[in-house]
This record gives structure tokens, C-alpha cells and sequence, in this order.
């Protein structure tokens, strides 16, 4: 049970004893201190057709008594008090109702919640019952059931209050919603928990976020992803955090409208609320979905720096796509440099060795694409054969070159490119070698 609910047991229990010194000798059959104005006006509607017996001093005396003692937590004594006057012949309804209205309290005060709400089940049971009275303890009774998580009988209670109370205020509608949410009935929850807050805009006041919170949760299950959007926009104008905006986001890509989805994720970025190493990981995600692979890049860079992400392979991969994507070589290679060092297979290796390419740096090149061939587990080993091939040639080893061609050959998707290489470097190196022999005569 929410604490919300469980103070307001405690707050309806708590007024059934304050209201005692109300009940003094002589006075009118029933009387007691008002606890609202909708209450008493239902006394005084009830008075028409109910009569009310007496109570009588000597039942007072030990209701005070009860009650002294239970303000003093002396519980025991307080039970002790209420015992003696059980055993007294002869009580009207009236007195039976309030001993056993003080029995409900004390024990609801014990944790004791079963015999709490037997207690007040005895209040019911009572005949010629004030409507006050009656209906204060249904109330009551439903918040209990709701407290021990017997949310069908909670409702039953909840759905026999509305049907006496005047002017109920948004909470019990509250607790309706929540006793059929944890029945699962969402749908139905809606109405109850829709009419609390529309009670309170007409109070003039701003919905209340648990409520909102609430209504979020049915519509979630109920897969109404608009009223979602719609909700989480409400919580964001009473209170703009971060997990609202994250929510929001989800709801957005759920969607499928990435752009949406990026502007409202970027919302927490701006606002440096990002706190974990998958929220600034989905970050630089959300920016390569919408073509935006340089910010990505800077995510990653500026959290790899501020030791807000973790440094594995799989978040230094997506660093290097980042600044590839943006042709960025220079600045891929520190990330493809960790990547692969982390990396069981030779995938980065050989995307490091591209890297190199692109900057004409071939000895780094030939280097990372060796250390990825030696590793293995490549998804095309021809690729890679073909860019080693590459780069030795680049560094006249045309000898080694056209070996990597061949075994690049082997591949059917690289023969034809392959048998172009081993044919445009055999001719270059017999160039070469004529060129040499003619300036060595």
C-alpha cells in the first residue's frame, strides 16, 4: 500500500476518537463533533428517518478512559478498558457502535488489520447507525481491505461509499483506481482515477503527479501510446525531470519518429542529466540513427574523458563508427586503437588498418591488417587480404603485395579485383626492375 493511502486510514481512524469529548451527557441521541460539512449535512438528512440512541455516562466514562489510555500508547490498558465495557449488559446500538469503533482503532494502531476490520465490521452491523458514523467507517473499512492487498473486497467497499457519501473529494477516487489497477482491470481504473483529477482543476489546483503517474501506468498497458505522449507532457509542465523526458523519448522511438525521440533524449543531454554509461552510449545512438555521427563522436569523446563510459570494445566500436561516419579517420583511431585491443577477433584490427589508409600512413596499415588476419574470426578475410595488398604495394613490396592478393584470390567476391592487383603490381615491379637496369648501364 502506498504511504498516501496508509496516512489516510490512519487520519480517518484518528478522528473517530478526537470526536469523544463531543459526546457528553444529556445531549441530543447521536450527537457528535462534525468531522466535514458533507457529513454532518448527512446527519441532520438522516435524523429524518434514523433515531439515534442515547449514549449514556457510564459508557462514556469508559470510552475516555479507552481513549486517555490509547493517547498515552498504553494500548493494553486501553483494550483492557474496552473489555470491561463489553462486559456490560444491556448497551444500545449506538454505545456498541463506538466500543467497537475504539476496538477498531486500537488495533489498526496494533498492525492488526484482520481483527481491525472485523472490528469495524461490527460497526456496521449496528442498527439505527448515525450516516456519519456509517459512512466514515465503510471508508475506513475499504482502506483497510486495500491495506491488505484484498483490493476486490476494497472496491466493493469503495463502490458501497460513493453510493451514501456526498461530495466525495478526489482521494477516494484515487483509491478506486488503485484497487482495480491491482486487479489488472486498467481500463476500468481510468475513469475513477480521470474524475479525481478533473475534481481538482476544478478546485483550481494543478493535477497531483502520483495521479498522473497513475493514469501513465493504465494507458502504458493498455498500449494507448498517444494518451502516454500526452500524460508525460502533463508531468513535464508540473515538474520537467529527467526521467520524463527519457520516458518521453521511449514513447517516441516506440513510435518509430526518431527525430522526436532524439529532440526530447537530447532535452537531458542539454541539461547534463545524464548520469550512466547506457544513457550517454543511447545518446550518441540516437544521433547516428538521425545522421548526426560527428555529435555522436563528441558524446562518446567528452564521457570516454570524463570516465563516464565504460571503456569496453563495444562502446569504443561505436566511438570509431562515429567519427568514421563523419570522416573523421584522425580521430577514429584512438577509439579503433582500444577497440581492438579489447577485441577478441581481428574486426577492429583490420577497420584500424582502413583507418590508417585513408591518412596514408601504410606501415600502420600493413601492421594493424597482419594483426588482424593473425587473429582472426573475420567476416571477410579477402577484404582484408585485399587492403594489406594495398598497402604494401603503396610501400613497394611488391612481392608480399602480390602474396596478399593471392590468398585474396581464393575468395570468389575478390578474385576479379584480386587477379587486377596481382596483374597491375607484377607490371609495375617489372617497371621498376627495367627502370633500375637502365639507370644501372
Amino acid at each position: 500500500m502506498t504511504g498516501a493511502g496508509k496516512l489516510t486510514v490512519v487520519v480517518v481512524l484518528a478522528v473517530s476518537l478526537l470526536m469523544l469529548p463531543a459526546l457528553l451527557p444529556g445531549n441530543a441521541p447521536g450527537a457528535l463533533a462534525s468531522v466535514s460539512h458533507a457529513q454532518a449535512a448527512g446527519e441532520r438528512k438522516e435524523r429524518k428517518t434514523r433515531k439515534t440512541p442515547a449514549m449514556r455516562e457510564k459508557t462514556y466514562k469508559k470510552l475516555s478512559e479507552s481513549r486517555e489510555l490509547a493517547e498515552a500508547d498504553d494500548f493494553v490498558g486501553a483494550l483492557r478498558a474496552l473489555d470491561s465495557l463489553s462486559r456490560q449488559k444491556n448497551l444500545n446500538s449506538y454505545e456498541l457502535a463506538q466500543m467497537y469503533n475504539f476496538y477498531g482503532f486500537i488495533h489498526f494502531s496494533q498492525e492488526n488489520y484482520a481483527q481491525a476490520v472485523r472490528d469495524y465490521e461490527k460497526v456496521l452491523a449496528q442498527p439505527d447507525l448515525p450516516l456519519g458514523m456509517e459512512t466514515s467507517t465503510i471508508y475506513t473499512v475499504a482502506q483497510l481491505y486495500f491495506t491488505q492487498e484484498d483490493y476486490v473486497r476494497a472496491e466493493l467497499q469503495l463502490r458501497k461509499w460513493f453510493a451514501v457519501a456526498e461530495n466525495p473529494g478526489p482521494q477516494p477516487y484515487v483509491l478506486l483506481g488503485q484497487a482495480l489497477y491491482q486487479q489488472n482491470k486498467y481500463r476500468e481504473a481510468i475513469v475513477p482515477v480521470e474524475k479525481a483529477i478533473s475534481i481538482r482543476v476544478g478546485q483550481g489546483k494543478p493535477p497531483k503527479e502520483n495521479w498522473l503517474l497513475l493514469l501513465r501506468v493504465f494507458y502504458f498497458e493498455l498500449g494507448d501510446l498517444a494518451k502516454v505522449e500526452q500524460i508525460l507532457k502533463q508531468l513535464l509542465a508540473l515538474n520537467p525531470k529527467r526521467d520524463y523526458w527519457i520516458q518521453l523519448s521511449g514513447i517516441y522511438g516506440e513510435r518509430d519518429d526518431v527525430n522526436k525521440q532524439l529532440t526530447a533524449y537530447e532535452m537531458v543531454y542539454i541539461q547534463g542529466l545524464l548520469k550512466t554509461s547506457r544513457e550517454y552510449v543511447t545518446m550518441a545512438q540516437l544521433y547516428l540513427q538521425s545522421d548526426v555521427p560527428y555529435k555522436a563522436g563528441k558524446v562518446l569523446e567528452k564521457g570516454f574523458k570524463d570516465g563516464l563510459i565504460e571503456k569496453n570494445a563495444r562502446n569504443y566500436r561505436l566511438a570509431a563508427q562515429s567519427w568514421t561516419m563523419a570522416q573523421e579517420d584522425g580521430k577514429a583511431i584512438p577509439a579503433l586503437v582500444n577497440a581492438a585491443k579489447l577485441s577478441d577477433d581481428g574486426e577492429l584490427d583490420v577497420r584500424l588498418a582502413n583507418a590508417y589508409f585513408n591518412l596514408r600512413q601504410w606501415r600502420a596499415s600493413i601492421d594493424s591488417s597482419r594483426a588482424g588476419i593473425k587473429k582472426g574470426g573475420l567476416k571477410r578475410s579477402d577484404q582484408a587480404n585485399i587492403l594489406l595488398g594495398m598497402a604494401l604495394y603503396n610501400v613497394e613490396r611488391y612481392s608480399q603485395a602480390i602474396d596478399a592478393f593471392r590468398l585474396a584470390r581464393r575468395d570468389d567476391r575478390s578474385s576479379r579485383m584480386a587477379s587486377q592487383w596481382i596483374s597491375h603490381v607484377t607490371s609495375e615491379r617489372a617497371r621498376q626492375e627495367d627502370l633500375r637496369q637502365a639507370l644501372a648501364n
